[in-house]
């Protein structure tokens, strides 16, 4: 059986009160298996990967049933371990100020006629512009906190939090109804801290954006055509029945917006472009922009809002059309916090490449709604572990020799690599073999 290391044993000890002892035990010889496993990530090659000593038969009782029980029979909760991996974030990395939350849906491919909570979903991976690809799995919608590491090129990483699965049916909540309660849940751990939550124009619906917390700056993409109105409401003649007015004259959508300002030949008009340097993608930028209040009695009622209309005057981009719930915003700062965004599509990415998250095939409803959310808060401790002390590790400066203009010591492909020497060095015993057999062996197990 693997070692934990004192550095990552120090990240793991704060999700311990989410589990008893026994189950705490279960998941920390679970988390070294699933990192040092190195193929397909199914209950059986992580539990030989965490426990290599002997090799059962498949139809015989054996110790790692152990592993499928933490799943299947386990008292602990992905909503108690979600508040642990918040803590550790925040506490760890020294979240100052206000919190950014990114909000999001992906599809894990899944199959089989008795997996609980199976459903046809749009796949955004095989979907293009003029076709809309379906395929079978388990849709869930994710919350990740977004962390700047301030001694990197890298202006983010997306750390996810919460995870909950959207079921099909016309009775089950949507997307946009769990995104909402995810973020409720999340302010309720944080009151006294501002929240901004950054979502896709998915989430910029009547359903997620009712009754937002008062604490929670929303940041997100609105359609072309959206019907706005002017906030100022025009006072009323005297004598006039009826129901007194709630918004203004209704006022050019944003893509309107775009054409009277092509038309504009004075920048001194009324919707006048303004160019912003900004740094979006990694890439520094400069982008022409243009901005009103509205209210959008459809999404938010009578709320003001922030429209913002973004152009690229080289053609890299499409226009985009965002808008925000503080009407104190700046232009720069909606811009930049809603290519934050992008992370979040990083983040599934590795989740599924890297740690294999497809790769588990539970049945029970037990088991398909806590594996998915404990790989990801694998993930997030990883992260965690890597910005406090793996960045500055042995290992991670020999692999740092080691890359190419191609490669991120901020992927977590990365990190896993780091802390698989890691993991290596501290369990090779050197009094095992002479120095020139302890070399060749440790140099085989790393490759």
């Amino acid at each position: 059986m693997w070692t934990m290391i004192p550095s990552l044993q120090g990240c793991v000890d704060c999700l311990a009160p989410a589990f008893t002892q026994p189950s705490f035990a279960t998941c920390c010889q679970l988390l070294l298996g699933w990192v040092l496993c190195l193929g397909k990530h199914t209950l059986w090659r992580v539990g030989y990967s965490a426990d290599p000593r002997d090799c059962p038969d498949h139809s015989q009782r054996h110790a790692w049933d152990s592993y499928y029980n933490f799943f299947e029979r386990s008292a602990w909760s992905p909503k108690g371990l979600a508040y642990q991996v918040a803590l550790l974030i925040v506490s760890r990395l020294q979240a100052l100020g206000s919190l950014t939350v990114l909000i999001d849906d992906t599809l894990a491919h899944k199959r089989g006629r008795s997996v609980w909570g199976l459903g046809w979903f749009r796949d955004a991976v095989a979907s293009t512009k003029k076709r809309v690809a379906t395929a079978s799995g388990h849709n869930w919608v994710v919350l990740a906190l977004a962390v700047c590491v301030p001694f990197t090129s890298i202006p983010i990483l997306a750390l996810p939090v919460l995870a909950r699965l959207h079921r099909p049916g016309k009775d089950q909540p949507s997307c946009a109804q769990l995104a909402q309660a995810m973020l409720a849940e999340f302010c309720a751990w944080f009151p006294d801290r501002r929240v901004t939550a950054i979502a896709d124009g998915a989430y910029a619906c009547r359903e997620g954006l009712d009754d937002l917390p008062p604490q929670v700056t929303f940041v997100g993409r609105m359609r072309g055509d959206a019907a706005v109105y002017d906030p100022q409401v025009p006072k009323a003649k005297k004598g006039k029945r009826g129901p007194k007015a709630k918004k203004g004259p209704r006022l050019p959508s944003p893509k309107e917006a775009a054409g009277k300002a092509d038309r504009q030949r004075t920048p001194t008009g009324a919707w006048p472009w303004q160019e912003v340097a900004v740094s979006v993608y990694g890439v520094q930028r400069t982008l022409r922009a243009l901005t009103y209040e509205a209210v959008w009695p459809r999404v938010l009622g009578p709320r003001p809002i922030k429209v913002v209309v973004v152009r690229d005057p080289a053609g890299a981009m499409r226009d985009c059309y965002l808008f925000t719930t503080d009407r104190n915003a700046s232009l720069n700062w909606v811009i930049v916090q809603f290519s934050w965004r992008w992370s979040i599509a990083v983040l599934f990415r590795a989740s599924k490449q890297v740690l294999d998250l497809e790769a588990p095939q539970h049945f029970c409803q037990a088991s398909v709604e806590k594996v998915a959310p404990w790989v990801w808060s694998v993930q997030s401790v990883i992260a965690v572990w890597y910005i406090t002390a793996g960045y500055e590790s042995a290992e991670a400066a020999a692999m740092r020799a080691r890359m190419g203009a191609w490669d991120s010591e901020w992927s977590l492909r990365h990190m896993i690599q780091v802390l698989q020497r890691s993991i290596l060095n501290a369990a090779i015993d050197p009094n095992s073999a002479n120095h020139a057999q302890m070399r060749e062996m440790v140099q085989t197990l790393k490759n």
